[in-house]
C-alpha cells in the first residue's frame, strides 16, 4: 500500500504539470484530474473494480478538453492519455487482472479500447499522437503475461493441494490397515476366549450334581460379564474396521454414569466389598466427559479386582459446578493371591482425563491403601 501510495504521487505530480500546461487549466484544475487519473492505482488494491471505472472516467476530461481546443491544441502531445494518466490506467488494469476472473479483465480491456475508440472517432482534436493503439498494445501483451502467470501459479497451488491430499490419503490407508490388523487380531484371540468363557461359564453348574445357589449365580455373572464383554468387542471391532464413524453411534460403547451402579454391583458379586458414595446433584454431562469417567472407575474397579483380591474398596463421585471429582481408594488384598504384572490401565486413565483438560493422580497411600482420584472439567453447554 505505501509502495502503491508512492507511486501514485510520482505519477501525480507529472501528470498535473502535463495536463495545466496542454489545456491551459490552473493548477488546481490540473491537479484535480491528475488525482483523478493517479488515485485509482492505490483504491485497486482494496476495490479493484471500482478503481478501474474511476481510471476510465479520468480519461475523459483531458481527452475532451484537448480535443475542445480544436487548432489551438498543442500539436504532437498524446491523446486521450497523457504519458503518466496511460502508465497509471496500464497499472490499474494489470492489477484488476491480478484478482479478477479473465472474463472481467477482458470486459475491461474491451472497454478500455471502446472508449478510446470512440473518443478518436468524435472528438480527435486536429493535431494528436493517438496512443490509444500503444495502450490496447500494451495492455493486451501485459494481460497474456499474467495470464501465464495466474495460470501457472493457479497450477502450481492445485498441484501442492493435490500432492497434500495424496499424503493424506496414503496416511488414511495405512492407519485403516492398521486398524483391520488390530481388530482382526482382536477377533482371532480375545474374542475367542471370552467366547470360550461364555460357554463353559454357562455349563459349569450343570457339571455338579445339586450346585448351591451361589455358585450359579457366580457362574451366570462370569457369562454375563464375558457376554458383555463380547458385546463392546463387537462395537470396537466395528468402530476399528470402519473408516467413517456413523451418524447413529452404532459402532461405538457409550456407557454413561448412569450405568456405574450396576458396574459397581458387578464387582461386588466378584468379592470386593465396594463403598460407594455420590454427592451433589447428578445432572447430565457431555458424553465425552461421561464416557470417561465411566472407563476410569471401571479401570481403577478392574485394578483392585486384580491387584488387591477381597479388599475393601471406597467410592466417592462428586458433581460440582464446574466438573466432577472421582475418588477411588482400595485396601490391600485379603482374599486370593494378587495377580502379577503391570498393564496399561494407569496410563490410559491418565490419557483420558487429560484429554478433557482434567488431571488424575494414582498411587499408594502412606497407610498402604492404593488411591486414584481424577478431576474432568465439563462444559455443560455441549454434549447434552
Amino acid at each position: 500500500m505505501v509502495l502503491a501510495v508512492f507511486f501514485a504521487t510520482d505519477l501525480a505530480v507529472p501528470n498535473a504539470l502535463a495536463v495545466s500546461d496542454r489545456l491551459d487549466l490552473m493548477w488546481a484544475g490540473a491537479a484535480a484530474v491528475a488525482c483523478a487519473q493517479s488515485l485509482p492505482v492505490v483504491l485497486a488494491l482494496v476495490w479493484p473494480v471500482a478503481a478501474w471505472w474511476l481510471s476510465l472516467a479520468a480519461v475523459l476530461p483531458y481527452g475532451i478538453g484537448l480535443a475542445a481546443m480544436g487548432s489551438a491544441a498543442p500539436a504532437g502531445v498524446p491523446w486521450p492519455w497523457t504519458e503518466t494518466g496511460l502508465i497509471a490506467h496500464l497499472t490499474v488494469t494489470l492489477l484488476v487482472a491480478w484478482r479478477a476472473r479473465p472474463r472481467v479483465y477482458l470486459t475491461q480491456w474491451a472497454l478500455t479500447v471502446l472508449t478510446g475508440g470512440l473518443l478518436t472517432v468524435l472528438a480527435s482534436p486536429v493535431a494528436d499522437a493517438n496512443d490509444l493503439l500503444l495502450l490496447a498494445l500494451l495492455s493486451a501483451f501485459g494481460l497474456a503475461v499474467l495470464a501465464v502467470v495466474r495460470g501457472r501459479t493457479e497450477a502450481e497451488d492445485r498441484l501442492r493441494e493435490q500432492e497434500v491430499l495424496t499424503e493424506f490419503e496414503r496416511t488414511r490407508r495405512a492407519l485403516l490397515e492398521e486398524r483391520t490388523r488390530i481388530a482382526r487380531e482382536l477377533h482371532d484371540v480375545v474374542a475367542h476366549h471370552m467366547s470360550v468363557i461364555a460357554v463353559q461359564a454357562e455349563a459349569a453348574p450343570y457339571r455338579v450334581a445339586d450346585p448351591p445357589e451361589e455358585l450359579s449365580e457366580s457362574f451366570a455373572s462370569i457369562r454375563g460379564n464375558a457376554l458383555a464383554a463380547l458385546t463392546e468387542m463387537r462395537h470396537i471391532l466395528g468402530m476399528l474396521r470402519s473408516d467413517d464413524q456413523p451418524a447413529d453411534g452404532r459402532f461405538t460403547p457409550q456407557p454413561t454414569l448412569e450405568n456405574v451402579e450396576e458396574l459397581v454391583d458387578n464387582v461386588r458379586t466378584a468379592g470386593l466389598h465396594v463403598e460407594s458414595t455420590v454427592e451433589g446433584t447428578a445432572r447430565p454431562l457431555p458424553q465425552r466427559v461421561e464416557l470417561s469417567a465411566f472407563r476410569i472407575i471401571q479401570e481403577a474397579l478392574s485394578n483392585a479386582l486384580r491387584h488387591a483380591p477381597g479388599c475393601r474398596v471406597e467410592f466417592r463421585l462428586s458433581y460440582e459446578r464446574t466438573g466432577i471429582r472421582i475418588r477411588l481408594a482400595n485396601s490391600p488384598a485379603t482374599g486370593a493371591q494378587p495377580q502379577a504384572g503391570r498393564g496399561h490401565g494407569v496410563l490410559g486413565m491418565r490419557e483420558r482425563a487429560s484429554t478433557l483438560g482434567g488431571t488424575l493422580r494414582a498411587g499408594p497411600r502412606e497407610d498402604g491403601w492404593y488411591e486414584v482420584t481424577a478431576w474432568l472439567p465439563t462444559n455443560d453447554g455441549e454434549g447434552i
